[in-house]
Formats: C-alpha cells, sequence, structure tokens
C-alpha cells in the first residue's frame, strides 16, 4: 500500500524527490517509476511532468541530491580539525559511510551522467570534490603531498575509498574492518606533518 504522502502544490518537486529517495533506497533505481511517485502522492500521472520530464531527468535529479548530501558531509569532515591528516581521515570515514549506507543512491549518482550527456551531473561532482581537492592543494603546500601531484592524488584517493565501499556493499570486507583500512590507507596519500620520508618538495 502507497504512502500517505502530504505536499503542497509549491513543493510536488521536493516531494517527489523526497519519495524517490526512499523508494531508491528501499528497492534501487530498478523500480522507480514516475507513475507510482504520483500515485503515492496522490496526484494525476502526468503531474511530476512539470518537474521531471522523463525518468532520466529524475535519476539525474536524484544524483545532484546525491553529490550536494556528500559535499556537506565532506565540508563537515573537513570543518572538524584543521589538521590536514586528520581531515583526509574524517573526509575518508564520511566519505566510506556515506557509499555503504546510501549504495543505491552512489550507484546513481556514479552510472547516469554518459546516458544523459549534459554535464549536469558532473558539474555536481566537481562541486562536492571541490573542498577535498583544496585539502590536497593545501597538503602540497605544506609539504604532505608531493609537490605537483594534488589534483592526482586527490583523484586515486577517492578512488581508493570507492574501491573500499564497493568492497564493503559486496560484502568481501567487513564494515567492523573500515576504520582499520582508512587508518592505513590515507597516510599513504597524505604524510604525517614532520613524519614525512618521501620528500614531498623534491
Amino acid at each position: 500500500m502507497a504512502e500517505n504522502i502530504s505536499y503542497r502544490r509549491s513543493n510536488l518537486r521536493e516531494a517527489l524527490l523526497d519519495r524517490a529517495m526512499t523508494v531508491l533506497g528501499h528497492r534501487g533505481a530498478e523500480t522507480l517509476s514516475i507513475r507510482e511517485l504520483a500515485r503515492d502522492l496522490g496526484v494525476s500521472h502526468t503531474a511530476p511532468a512539470r518537474h521531471f520530464a522523463d525518468r532520466q531527468h529524475l535519476l539525474q535529479a536524484l544524483a545532484v541530491e546525491g553529490f550536494e548530501q556528500l559535499g556537506e558531509e565532506i565540508t563537515r569532515a573537513i570543518a572538524s580539525t584543521p589538521e590536514l591528516q586528520g581531515q583526509a581521515r574524517l573526509v575518508a570515514g564520511a566519505y566510506v559511510a556515506f557509499a555503504v549506507e546510501k549504495a543505491n543512491l552512489v550507484d546513481v549518482m556514479f552510472r547516469h551522467e554518459r546516458a544523459n550527456g549534459d554535464g549536469v551531473i558532473g558539474a555536481s561532482a566537481a562541486r562536492t570534490f571541490k573542498p577535498l581537492l583544496q585539502l590536497f592543494h593545501d597538503g602540497e603546500h605544506d609539504g604532505v603531498v608531493p609537490v605537483g601531484e594534488a589534483e592526482m592524488t586527490a583523484t586515486v584517493f577517492l578512488a581508493a575509498l570507492q574501491g573500499i565501499a564497493a568492497l564493503v556493499n559486496c560484502g568481501v570486507v567487513s564494515p567492523e574492518t573500515v576504520p582499520q583500512l582508512v587508518d592505513n590507507a590515507v597516510p599513504r596519500f597524505i604524510a604525517s606533518p614532520g613524519n614525512n620520508s618521501r620528500d614531498v618538495r623534491s
């Protein structure tokens, strides 16, 4: 039975996204249907067309919302400590937790840009990861990231986090091991101040 979800005419788009997020989290992107969302909200099946022309545009909006949520987590983690390696650890923990808890959303975030091709999701992702990229540029300036390698290091760092989350989600790695994996991974990308054996300024 569909949930009885109330909304105002002015916030139908938000209500559709909220309901879509719930369905996505429980059942995955394959089950998302704009017609079903409209039925759940008690509106005509044509009403969502004012906000989402088709299913692909709905998925795009979900991806953008997902990157906004992830961006808030990253920004909060970076603001929690002034120390760069500590920031990287907190970002890593927050990222993996997000990717595990919202695996279906993350799947939409990273799989649906090519199908649309207008760059909206990519632009949203770039905004999300800008604070993390700045963290690695700061690390380069402070001598804890190799000179000239901030962007590459940040990219590989993100790939490592995505890989850890994927291993957890497919059952290869236990969620309980994530903190240990993060503790092991972070120093490989950003050194501790005063304990840098990589001669990053050379």
